[in-house]
């Protein structure tokens, strides 16, 4: 990275190779961009190659007045790199973030519980009630287990507890392996678990949300479902995956991961899609998706659009209203990295960033008001007090 001692804003940096070595480097990229200032947060995001139990110490202890957060990815990304192996991070300064809490939640036996359990506890280290936090002043960030499904009931806690507060984050990856992930606070690992970190920014800041689709014109109505399984029995009172092939003119028999990712589903709201993408059919011809569908809900068949320069659309369009961007914590769908690696778009994908510093990295799904799929979400952080 070329961040220089009088740079300001959030600093970010990428690494690769052996743990050690990694870390390493990172932390000597953080620490040489941070040029003296305090570092109150910082968020790292690594390859599961990587051995978290070592990669977690490591990193807190080279930092050990910053609250950090990680987790495992499907791939990491800076506005200046975009691959996978390696680990991307973002130290969020005293300038920018002027004091910032995490917590690690336990989502394995009950994730209701254990998202409550982290609710109070966080609170108690923000010395507040997250429902009475200045949304204009405080950010949160989620972290969630990629491979167990509680996304939704943990985004709907977040919401219940803050209906003002923006949580904005990702689902953690394995590189696709789609066997187990890790969120981290400080040293603590867990393997299924939510990391949640609320922040009080120094800047002005915007969420950003873009899914590059948009609706194709045909609707399908959701008349049997079981949102907790993230299955859909019915459509329209039809077999959902009978339905959903018609809908897109496919031939059932050759549904697949490509149909799937090209025509997602959107629940539409104020013009705006909130993509579901559907997984796989199942027994009895119901459709399995990665993120829940409830009954009665209309959904809109989408078709997609332009990626990078619909990405470089929403970054500029924040930059612009920001009057200048500090830097962004991103988190964009693996989905969509599949989709650039496909259409050889992911060496090109860092300059849709529209030059500001960015760390982030490629989910197993995104989190804003809400779960859902093939869509990048993060926050930008402006450069100037209101």
């Amino acid at each position: 990275m070329n961040d220089s001692p009088s740079s300001t804003g959030l600093v970010r940096a990428h690494a690769s190779g052996p743990v050690r070595d990694a870390v390493t480097g990172l932390c000597a990229e953080l620490e040489r961009g941070s040029a003296g200032r305090a570092v109150t947060a910082l968020l790292y995001f690594a390859s599961s190659a990587y051995d978290p139990e070592v990669l977690a110490p490591a990193v807190a202890a080279r930092f050990p007045d910053a609250v950090v957060i990680g987790c495992s990815t499907a791939g990491e990304f800076t506005d200046l790199h975009n691959g996978t192996g390696g680990i991307s991070a973002v130290a969020l300064p005293a300038d920018v973030i002027t004091h910032a809490a995490a917590v690690l939640g336990d989502l394995g036996e009950d994730a209701g519980r254990g998202t409550a359990s982290a609710l109070r506890t966080l609170e108690a280290l923000t010395h507040a009630q997250l429902r009475h936090l200045d949304p204009a002043r405080h950010v949160g960030f989620v972290l969630i287990d990629g491979v167990r499904g509680a996304e939704e009931q943990v985004n709907d806690m977040l919401g219940n507890a803050a209906p003002l507060l923006n949580f904005v984050g990702g689902s953690a990856g394995d590189d696709f392996a789609l066997e187990s992930t890790w969120v981290a606070v400080g040293a603590d690992v867990s393997y299924e678990g939510v990391a949640l970190m609320v922040c009080r920014s120094a800047v002005p800041f915007e969420i950003v949300k873009t899914c590059s689709f948009t609706p194709a014109g045909t609707l399908l109505r959701v008349t049997l479902a079981d949102p907790e399984a993230r299955l859909v029995h019915e459509f329209d009172g039809r077999p959902a995956a009978e339905a959903y092939a018609d809908a897109v003119g496919v031939p059932l028999a050759s549904l697949d991961v490509d149909t799937f990712m090209a025509r997602p589903l959107g629940l539409m709201i104020d013009g705006h899609p909130w993509i579901r993408t559907p997984q796989g059919v199942a027994p009895g011809g119901a459709l399995r998706f990665w993120a829940q569908i409830l009954p009665g809900m209309e959904v809109e068949v989408m078709r997609p659009g332009a990626l990078l320069p619909d990405t470089h659309a929403v970054l500029r369009r924040a930059r612009l209203g920001l009057g200048g961007a500090a830097g962004a914590v991103l988190f964009n769908c693996g989905f969509r990295r599949l989709e650039m690696d496909a259409r050889n778009l992911s060496p090109a994908f860092p300059a849709a960033l529209d030059g500001i510093r960015t760390a982030g990295f490629h989910t197993y799904g995104e989190s804003w008001l809400g779960h859902v799929n093939q869509t990048l979400t993060g926050v930008v952080f402006g450069t100037a007090d209101r």
